[in-house]
């Protein structure tokens, strides 16, 4: 098991608070203690002048976006584009409709076509059903009927009872499916975290998993979902959650050197806000502090709801290059001008700025528009994963190949983009 302690602090959803003009909202009784003394709220009601019962104000109950996420009166919903109901909306669900019903078609032929359509966005009612085409999980589960079940129906080991059980509450506790202890949204999590952890008892289970097979759940069954993560876990970010997670602190190098490579003047501001070393050289701002969330959880608890749907559908065609298109995009626009730099004059602002990246860079339009600017070469990438391979874990040197070898054939097998593909 492989511990992320941010993940364990971090919240996906952060409400803008309204000031109530009828004063503070009553405490919810669900919240307080049933043994409260004197001075403390409780469940019954306290009584008025005349000594009957009064009629205590009720807790506002929470109303559900078009996303699924419980908000409150005195929270703002999440952004939703009402034009994804229009007119416009449903001819592109007509054309993923018939993109879904000659899949192999548009996958050997029409790649160039559906990888446009990927990044205007597959319509929500059809996103669970294209996820599964696009990473290749449909033909797993045909391939393997029951083995989800076999895996579930085993008894629970320590990491389920002690791990798992524990990382279920806070897997975003602010969506309909897993807001309550015990919810079907939970043991369906729950089945989908176990059934992996014994599918590849290597690997077993790791905290960044959760909401991960979270987001999947929102859109598929949990056998579906299930599938879904193999993939992810074993083609598209292999040895991402293995321990030691050597697979993902290579990309953390590689992002250091696409940075420098494309941008280096906010790499040489990021570096200037570390303390120079003794002999007064100037230290690199190691990527793995602020991109360890980015990419372990793939943006879902970094980005707002919109756009991790934006990214995901880009990044089951495209692959892990996606990841980084993201990470360049968000940088270049949260330091690209001088005001956004004079915001950061020290190191603690910089890093509170990353933790916290300002609405207007992250709305999905914005964000896609900006990932579109950065060419980044498949193969480009992959030379520089077996060159940081070979200068930082030259002990893991041979599964690092082997890690990349799965990579490339996932891109030329499945349907992401295969090595000899353009830049794009």
């Amino acid at each position: 098991m492989v511990d992320i302690g941010e993940f364990r602090s971090s919240v996906i959803l952060k409400g803008v608070k309204r000031v109530n003009p009828e004063g503070p909202v009553p405490l919810d009784p669900a919240h307080t203690d049933s043994g409260a003394g004197a001075g403390m709220a409780s469940n019954r009601p306290l009584p008025s002048e005349n000594g009957q019962p009064s009629v205590q104000p009720q807790p506002r109950s929470k109303q559900e976006d078009h996303y699924g996420f419980l908000y409150s009166m005195s929270e703002a919903p999440l952004h939703y584009d009402p034009l994804l109901e229009g007119k416009k909306a449903r001819e592109r669900e007509a054309k993923w409709l018939k993109m879904l019903d000659n899949w192999d078609e548009w996958i050997e032929h029409r790649r160039p076509k559906l990888k446009d359509r990927c990044r205007k966005g597959i319509p929500p009612s059809l996103r669970g059903r294209a996820w599964q085409r696009l990473c290749g999980s449909k033909e797993l589960l045909e391939q393997n009927p029951g083995e989800f079940e076999e895996l579930v129906s085993k008894p629970d080991s320590d990491i389920v009872i002690n791990v798992i059980d524990k990382d279920l509450d806070r897997t975003f506790p602010s969506h309909v499916l897993f807001a309550k202890a015990g919810s079907q949204g939970q043991a369906d999590l729950r089945r989908v975290l176990k059934a992996y952890a014994n599918y590849n008892t290597k690997t077993g289970y790791c905290q960044a998993m959760a909401p991960v097979a979270a987001t999947l759940l929102m859109h598929m069954t949990a056998e579906e979902s299930f599938w879904c993560l193999v993939q992810i876990c074993e083609q598209y970010l292999p040895g991402y959650y293995s321990p030691g997670l050597h697979a993902f602190q290579i990309d953390a190098l590689i992002l250091k050197d696409l940075l420098r490579k494309y941008l280096p003047n906010i790499k040489a501001f990021m570096d200037s806000k570390l303390p120079p070393n003794p002999d007064n050289s100037r230290k690199e701002l190691d990527p793995m502090l602020y991109c360890t969330e980015w990419f372990m959880s793939i943006f879902t608890r970094t980005l707002p709801w919109p756009t991790v749907l934006r990214v995901w559908d880009t990044f089951f065609f495209e692959g892990v290059k996606v990841m980084f298109k993201v990470a360049l995009a968000l940088l270049h626009m949260a330091f690209a001008s001088p005001q956004s730099r004079k915001e950061c004059p020290g190191f603690f602002e910089l890093t509170r700025k990353l933790r916290n990246l300002p609405i207007e860079i992250t709305h999905e339009n914005t964000l896609l528009t900006e990932m579109g600017k950065f060419r980044l070469h498949t193969r480009e990438l992959h030379q520089e994963h077996l060159a940081q391979a070979g200068q930082h874990f030259t002990e893991e040197r041979v599964r690092v190949m082997e890690i990349q070898a799965r990579r490339m054939r996932s891109r030329s097998t499945l349907s992401v983009t295969s090595q000899t593909s353009d830049a794009v």
